[in-house]
């Protein structure tokens, strides 16, 4: 059986499978053989292929034209769509022991891209480790992060781009991030999602601040209030809403990143003035 490794911030994935395993690009900063690299949370995944799909047992607690998702005894069990078809099932043996069913077209070998990834509940096992995934474009400044958040459409990854030019800053993914609670800090951690950006480098720093994006015609940043700051986040994280355990992780969680860490409300342009303004704020309020 063909074995590789794959981990993306704290948590680690032990694949098998009886074909050969390859990665995409977009997956190939995250994979590697040395069992040394393993995160001390691994998650043993089996990957086989199947002909015909197999039904699932469970409540069903969750159903989207593009996923299905069932209650089996506390384990959750998992069927992706694709056109209407399943083409993919995540079953859950235990919290360390998952099983991948692939449908089979005649592969001769098992692809781990960014939609292999979305059959793995990543965001479920992040979870367990105290990490959360945020919609956001991800800025080394420093050697922190800053992290460009706002609803698709606002100019996260303008803002970035903007940084990239005129400080010469690393993007490290243009549309994801992780953030993880590592004992008493946070810090942001690169992973393979990064939608049409193309950018996903694996890299891992402290949390410098969560920059929020509103278009004004004008550049201005000032403190976000902290409730605002915490609504606004949890409408960004990736939350498994369906589990009442993980929507009260998930909120403590944000609690505790808007107490430690900067909330930065920036109306901004797309002008170098908007790089300023922040820059200055960073500097003169938070110390950078």
């Amino acid at each position: 059986m063909e074995e590789a490794y794959l981990t993306i911030g704290p948590v680690s994935f032990r694949l098998k499978a009886d074909l050969p395993i390859c990665f995409h690009e977009t997956c190939a900063n995250f994979s590697h053989l040395d069992k040394s690299l393993l995160q001390p949370y691994v998650l043993d995944c089996t990957i086989r292929m199947a002909s015909k799909s197999t039904k699932l047992e469970g409540r069903l607690v969750r159903q989207t034209a593009s996923r299905a998702i069932f209650d089996h005894d506390g384990l959750e069990q998992r069927v992706n769509f694709f056109n209407g078809l399943p083409y993919g099932i995540y079953k859950e043996l235990d919290e360390r022991h998952v099983e991948v069913e692939i449908r089979d077209d005649g592969q001769k070998e098992i692809v781990v891209s960014s939609s292999f990834l979305e059959l793995l509940a990543l965001e479920r096992h992040l979870l367990r480790q105290n990490a959360l995934v945020l919609h956001s474009s991800f800025i080394e400044y420093k050697g922190k992060s800053i992290l460009f958040t706002a609803p698709s459409g606002t100019g996260k990854s303008t803002q970035a781009g903007l940084w990239q030019k005129y400080e010469q800053v690393d993007i490290i993914n243009g549309d994801r991030s992780i953030i993880h609670l590592e004992g008493e800090k946070f810090y942001s951690e690169g992973l393979p999602f990064c939608g049409t950006s193309k950018i996903h480098l694996n890299r891992k720093m402290p949390l410098g601040a969560i920059v929020f994006i509103e278009q004004w015609p004008d550049n201005i940043a000032e403190p976000m209030r902290l409730s605002n700051a915490a609504s606004k986040l949890y409408g960004e994280m990736s939350v498994n809403n369906w589990n009442t355990q993980s929507v009260l992780k998930s909120i403590d969680l944000i609690e505790k990143i808007t107490h430690a860490i900067p909330m930065v409300h920036l109306k901004c342009n797309m002008e170098q003035d908007a790089v300023e303004t922040l820059k200055h704020y960073l500097h003169e309020k938070e110390g950078y």
